[in-house]
């Protein structure tokens, strides 16, 4: 494993610095706080496509609050609700912030009841979509959230954008571990991973986008350039009808179920998108300990197996996250040049100074 040598920022120091940039922006201080966890959160978890890096740049924040198509102080509506489901209207608010929220409510449903499920609309990006997911693993729940994106990936055996990157994320508590944790794009891969490739000047792997007209690509900016994400699974040959149709159920959980939009008809200038969130009591179904127990014996059966050649070792969903967790806590989060000036910058404007990096 190549060592990662760029300059650590201690994450209790980029929180407080991300609050006060939300904050300049009309945000409120309690809503900042809310923002900053989740954004600085994703960091943590080693997350870097949707953590504090987009901050500055993606209209989702900083830059749709200064252009007004991002809502500071928004007016959640509750468009229905009974005992263990709701749809809300988010009035365009911060999507970390209102998807919190909207979770935190999905499991005062599923305490009360056994489970719960909200729809959120009119939404605006939400960040890592495990954020979700876990919250509910750590309070002895199965939970699963899920949003859609306007179109960035071809369909199935297509050559134009019908769906966007549409994540599932899905949590459950493990006796004495950390959590069970899916958090996965159902394109072949984030667009966020883009990102980052082109921060770090790298090509992109083939098999992950290709360009308009269909050629496979290593450019990190052929998103940019009229090309497209490919399907989970990559080609028909490889089974990506798979990523394809469970992009659409996102989208139809996310969008049309709630009365908003499917992503294909979604207002792309404003980067309107729709939640799906559904958490489960444990307890509704069996015991929790032995839930738990058992989900223990499942996780370390399969790290016991024989990795492939070339890996040290076999993992299962949340493991790396942990890892990454544990190193960027005590050591601090990495961040990229890139990124590092462009918050500096934004610092500067919003008069709240970026941090320091931690002494290597």
């Amino acid at each position: 494993m190549a060592i990662d040598s760029r300059p650590r920022y201690n994450d209790a120091r980029l929180r407080a610095f991300t609050a006060a940039v939300f904050q300049h922006y009309g945000v409120s201080a309690a809503d900042a706080a809310t923002g900053a966890e989740v954004l600085v959160d994703a960091d943590l978890a080693g997350i870097e496509s949707h953590g504090i890096a987009h901050l500055p740049w993606h209209p989702g924040y900083a830059p749709g609050l200064k252009r007004g198509i991002v809502n500071p102080k928004p007016s959640i509506k509750v468009l229905r609700d009974s005992p263990v489901a709701a749809s809300w209207d988010a009035d365009g608010g911060v999507g970390v912030i209102v998807a919190k929220q909207a979770m935190d409510a999905c499991m005062a449903k599923a305490a009360a009841t056994g489970l719960g499920m909200i729809t959120v609309r009119n939404g605006r990006h939400f960040g890592a979509a495990g954020y979700y997911a876990h919250m509910a693993a750590k309070q002895d729940m199965v939970a699963m959230a899920m949003c859609n994106v306007p179109p960035i990936g071809l369909a199935a055996g297509g050559a134009e954008r019908v769906y966007g990157t549409n994540p599932i994320a899905f949590g459950a508590p493990v006796e004495g571990q950390h959590a069970f944790l899916l958090d996965m794009a159902t394109t072949a891969v984030a667009g966020g991973k883009l990102e980052i490739a082109m921060r770090q000047g790298k090509p992109i792997p083939f098999g992950w986008a290709v360009d308009a007209e269909g050629n496979d690509s290593a450019d990190p900016a052929i998103l940019r350039k009229n090309g497209a994400l490919l399907p989970l699974g990559s080609r028909m040959e490889t089974s990506s009808y798979k990523g394809y149709g469970l992009g659409l159920m996102v989208d139809i959980l996310s969008g049309i179920l709630g009365a908003g939009a499917s992503g294909l008809f979604s207002d792309r200038q404003r980067l309107e998108q729709g939640f799906w969130f559904a958490a489960w009591r444990i307890d509704a179904f069996r015991d929790p300990a032995e839930f738990k127990a058992d989900m223990r014996r499942l996780v370390d059966t399969i790290r016991a197996t024989r990795p492939a050649a070339g890996r040290d070792a076999v993992l299962v969903a949340g493991d790396p996250e942990a890892i990454a967790r544990a190193d960027r806590t005590a050591n601090g989060i990495p961040l990229d040049a890139e990124t590092i000036e462009q918050l500096t910058a934004l610092g500067a404007e919003a008069g709240t100074p970026f941090p320091a990096a931690l002494a290597s």
